[in-house]
């Protein structure tokens, strides 16, 4: 552009100093010199300003970068909001575990949109500017589906880690292959980040990455589907060893036996003070129930104005070994309210 300005300027000066010489050889009076001047120059500014013209064709591109960033914010906001934001503590284990299922379910089905888009992008070459905006939309959707599995799994490692080894080795392995699946989707946002221009010149580079993603997803597969079971077997095994505890201090009077409530209740209400059980704190729990529920049992105490005290024990330390702390809450605050009193009184109403 700047070099056809240079040209046409040229041209009109020749153009006009060529007339000013026939003019003279035809005897017409001498021209205004300054007149010509005036005109050559005055030409010269109507074409088009060269730097103004770069610095609107720069605007242009940084406003096409602009409402592209904003469609993917857009996209990724909506994204998020989809997503549900539980209270973990709420949630029982097997609860948290399915939330996690569907959390790698979807990164993986998003991990596979955008690998495939990445490698349609790909695939004649060329990379537009079109479809820079079109992978990066399903990038990004990938990224912040890939965040929230990962928070789940967080959450099961602060609330289970203690005690789930085996559903935790599976959950490792499925959290590695999120992580080498986020780093593949960041190395393809790198590129797009920086242009169609560029990402053209990154062809390969982006099928490597798409094709590193995809071979990431097929291993995420597998290791999921074994993960439930894992989590399924452990929690029943957990209840089992828990519930089948033997007494280790049976009560021989009444007074005795509703001590051992309290006892149980008490250690029950500081260890749900965190929202979890360590693995101590759920063998005490469990040793505690067993003895109250052999004290009452043998004793033929429950029922009538004590109400089913044994029973509740029982469920309360079910809840325990599962990890259903929502419930647990609900069935502490029922035990409580059926608990005689230190020394045998029933409680008031």
């Amino acid at each position: 552009m700047k070099k056809k300005t240079i040209v046409l300027a040229f041209a009109l000066l020749i153009s006009i100093f060529s007339l000013s010489g026939c003019n003279q050889a035809a005897a017409q009076p001498t021209p205004d010199s300054q007149a010509t001047v005036s005109a050559a120059v005055a030409a010269t500014q109507a074409v088009p300003n060269t730097q103004a013209t770069i610095d609107a064709s720069v605007q242009a591109t940084l406003q096409a970068q602009q409402d592209m960033q904003t469609a993917i914010d857009q996209a990724v906001q909506a994204t998020l909001a989809a997503q549900p934001t539980p209270e973990y503590s709420n949630l029982s284990e097997e609860e948290l575990a399915a939330l996690i299922d569907e959390a790698v379910t979807q990164a993986i089905a998003a991990s596979e949109q955008a690998a495939t888009a990445t490698t349609s992008t790909a695939s004649d070459g060329t990379v537009t500017t079109e479809e820079v905006t079109y992978t990066y939309t399903y990038v990004y959707d990938t990224a912040y589906a890939v965040a929230y599995a990962e928070e789940l799994i967080a959450a099961y490692y602060e609330y289970y880690g203690e005690y789930a080894e085996t559903a935790l080795t599976e959950l490792q392995q499925i959290e590695d292959d999120l992580n080498a699946i986020s780093d593949s989707m960041e190395e393809i946002t790198v590129i797009l980040e920086q242009g169609a221009e560029a990402a053209t010149a990154a062809v390969e580079q982006l099928n490597a990455a798409a094709a590193q993603a995809q071979a990431q997803v097929a291993q995420a597969q597998e290791k999921t589907q074994g993960w439930q079971q894992e989590v399924q077997a452990s929690l029943q095994a957990r209840e089992e060893s828990i519930l089948n505890m033997a007494p280790t201090d049976i009560a021989t009077d009444r007074a005795g036996a509703i001590n051992q409530a309290h006892d149980f209740l008490e250690s029950f209400k500081t260890a749900m003070g965190d929202g979890k059980f360590s693995p101590q704190e759920l063998q005490n729990i469990g040793q505690l129930s067993a003895n109250l529920r052999a004290s009452f049992e043998g004793m033929g105490i429950s029922g009538g104005e004590f109400g089913n005290i044994s029973g509740m024990a029982e469920n309360l330390t079910r809840q325990a070994a599962r990890g259903d702390w929502g419930r647990a809450k609900t069935s502490m605050g029922e035990f409580e309210r059926n608990l005689p009193e230190r020394g045998g009184r029933p409680s008031r109403p």
